[in-house]
């Protein structure tokens, strides 16, 4: 017995291109109508697949006569067990072709929507219930039910106290980088004073290029080796109105690393603490690091490395995955530039977009 699956514009072309190849004697097991995306996810175009078998050979119920027989009584390896084996098995793979095309037919049809959110990364799921909501092809609409599902919040503006902004994270996210982007973001554009404070003594190079941003921006800059230094360098600035926290990377799954991480951090008594996470990084890694660093009291996330991120559907996925709203984002190695508020209907667009 042969078995084809083929598809085609339309039934006549199928059964057409199935008598071609299987001969007049073909019979259609199964039909299923698709409906494609076309047009960059616009539109859709119908097609129809079959599932199409020809009976060059005994009957299905001899096939089982003859699996019987082989159950029930010692054969040689001869040519005619073989021929029963090779036809035991074209049974299983029609049922299981059947079984298949059975439960897919079940399923509706992905919609153009849904195909975009999942091929742009935005997780499965996730994709069904955004295009369910918007069964209309809407551009607005569609943009509108992914902001919703970003929350973003604003900086914390202390009135008659002292700033203290905190960066926690993994390794190579970019929290040196962006210390110094807000440093010069308070320093150049909202006319504060500004002092950078670094608790990185681990990296090479840590310091030096901290200290390079800081004398470009006439800006102090502070090195503590302990949580005892950090308390006595935060009372030494106590007349700046911002204190960036520059801290050391740690792995997310060190536990050792992150309790020692957390007393410097405490010690600061930060106003804000931004878990600084990745674009580039994988999902796993950015749903391990939201877990382990929350204990550090992180309050909202910084997403950096966006210029980087492979698929941009991971702030959705992020999203999904974190309490916590986003506060800014980063696209590049620039400073001052190349870092902005985060805001919900931007990054629902790269969302969408699937780019910058």
């Amino acid at each position: 017995m042969k078995i084809l699956r083929i598809k085609s514009h339309n039934m006549h072309d199928a059964l057409a291109e199935a008598r071609r190849q299987l001969g007049d004697g073909v019979t259609v097991l199964h039909t299923k109508q698709h409906e494609e995306p076309v047009w960059f996810g616009l539109g859709r175009q119908k097609s129809v697949e079959i599932l199409a078998a020809a009976d060059d050979q005994p009957s299905s119920a001899a096939y089982s006569e003859a699996a019987t027989a082989c159950a029930q009584r010692p054969v040689s390896m001869s040519a005619d067990t073989n021929q029963i084996n090779r036809q035991i098995a074209d049974i299983q793979r029609l049922f299981a072709d059947m079984n298949e095309v059975r439960e897919s037919s079940s399923q509706p049809a992905p919609s153009p929507i849904y195909d975009r959110l999942v091929r742009n990364g935005v997780p499965e799921r996730l994709a069904e219930i955004l295009a369910e909501e918007c069964s209309s092809e809407d551009l607005s609409a569609v943009l509108a039910a992914i902001a919703r599902r970003i929350a973003v919040t604003q900086p914390v503006a202390q009135q008659d106290s002292q700033e203290r902004i905190a960066l926690v994270g993994p390794t190579g996210v970019g929290k040196t980088t962006t210390a110094a982007k807000l440093a010069a973001r308070y320093s150049l554009v909202y006319k504060k004073k500004v002092a950078l404070l670094t608790l990185d003594t681990y990296r090479i190079g840590a310091i030096e290029q901290l200290a390079t941003y800081a004398r470009i921006m006439n800006i102090p800059l502070e090195v503590a080796l302990c949580p005892e230094d950090v308390d006595a360098l935060v009372c030494k600035h106590k007349d700046k109105d911002v204190i960036i926290i520059d801290t050391v990377g740690r792995s997310q799954r060190n536990r050792e690393h992150l309790d020692e991480l957390r007393r410097f951090v405490r010690a600061a008594e930060p106003t804000e603490v931004h878990l600084v996470v990745s674009a580039s990084s994988s999902p796993t890694v950015q749903k391990e690091s939201v877990e382990s660093f929350s204990s550090l009291l992180a309050s909202r996330l910084l997403l950096t490395k966006l210029d980087e991120c492979p698929q941009m559907g991971c702030i959705l996925g992020l999203a999904a995955n974190s309490i916590l709203p986003f506060s800014y984002i980063t696209y590049g190695q620039e400073v001052p530039d190349d870092i902005a508020l985060a805001d919900a209907g931007r990054l629902a667009k790269f969302v969408w977009e699937g780019s910058l």
